[in-house]
């Protein structure tokens, strides 16, 4: 019998890597470049909001429903608070536990799915189904509102870390769902069966075959993931929820809704933060056109002019050599 090789993981982000490949293929798409530039826009934003504020964004010693002016640059809501300092304050812990439900999510999807899809048709490939299919069937809101209702009833407000483990809990199940499908396609072909043929383990084949072989896939799903966990986090507290004690840019939308701005015309007070949440989820959803033009050839658009000059220098290098 042929020993089992020891795991390898080989998946380097070299010249001719397939990570590497799948950025520089995104960063050549003009929709994922401005997704990109939008994205560390507001992320260098909040950035900020973390280490200089113009004013306290919790104080409220300011004149109530001023107009947006030099000195408050958002104005200011009915409570007093500076808008534009909440707005700078409040937006790392939105991306922040975004990127981290869509990070968490997609591990979560990888592991179940490329399990079932490895072990199909056996008993732990029908138990990962079944867990799969009900978090399909059960809408992630409606356990994230379940698990509000019973923590409010305990007298314990949602905190970041409760929302990022509700949302990751809730979140990778359509992931899962595919990734078995594609590793139920991937299985059979002739490179997986040689690699399981010559004595590869199941990680190696995993790591070195599997997940190159989906990468885009796995990439689209992050962000995918990472806008569900956005508008999640903003939907928790935008109907109170969470703690509103906590500032960001759900709370500013719970706020605003308290306080009627849009029927008293105070739309400085609710347009930013929807603004905000509006272009990171269209950043994302940029950067997911990227990759999908990158998976599907079809989708793709060409560059000819550039794809002309490199066909040129081609010719001319040869020319040069020729002679």
């Amino acid at each position: 019998m042929a020993s089992r090789k020891l795991f390898t993981f080989n998946l380097k982000i070299d010249k001719y890597g397939p990570v590497y490949n799948l950025i520089r293929g995104v960063w050549e798409q003009r929709v994922s470049r401005v997704g990109f530039y939008i994205l560390l826009g507001i992320i260098v934003f909040s950035l900020i909001g973390i280490f200089y504020t113009p004013y306290n964004p919790s104080a409220t010693n300011f004149p109530r429903d001023l107009p947006p002016s030099p000195q408050h640059l958002l104005g200011t809501d009915d409570y007093g608070h500076d808008i534009f300092s909440q707005l700078l304050v409040g937006g790392f812990p939105v991306i922040g536990v975004g990127f981290a439900v869509g990070l968490i999510g997609t591990l979560i999807a990888i592991l179940i799915g490329i399990t079932a899809g490895l072990y199909a048709e056996t008993m732990i490939d029908r138990v990962l189904s079944a867990i799969t299919q009900i978090f399909l069937i059960i809408p992630g809101i409606l356990i994230i509102e379940l698990i509000g209702a019973y923590l409010g009833a305990v007298q314990f407000k949602l905190g970041y870390i409760t929302i990022l483990f509700a949302l990751s809990l809730t979140g990778w199940a359509w992931g899962a769902r595919v990734l078995r499908s594609l590793v139920l396609s991937l299985r059979r072909r002739e490179y997986i069966l040689s690699s399981d043929l010559i004595g590869e383990s199941k990680l190696s084949i995993i790591f070195n075959q599997i997940i190159p072989n989906n990468l885009p896939f796995i990439a689209s799903n992050f962000f995918f993931t990472a806008i569900y966990g956005i508008a999640g986090f903003t939907f928790i507290y935008y109907f109170g929820l969470g703690s509103l004690t906590q500032v960001n840019w759900g709370t500013m939308l719970y706020w605003s809704l308290g306080g009627e701005a849009y029927l008293r015309g105070l739309w400085w007070w609710y347009i930013p933060p929807g603004l905000m949440i509006g272009l990171v989820a269209f950043s994302f959803a940029l950067i997911n056109i990227g990759i999908d033009r990158v998976a599907n050839p079809r989708l793709r658009i060409w560059d000819v002019k550039k794809y002309m000059k490199k066909i040129e220098k081609a010719k001319e290098k040869e020319e040069v050599l020729t002679r």
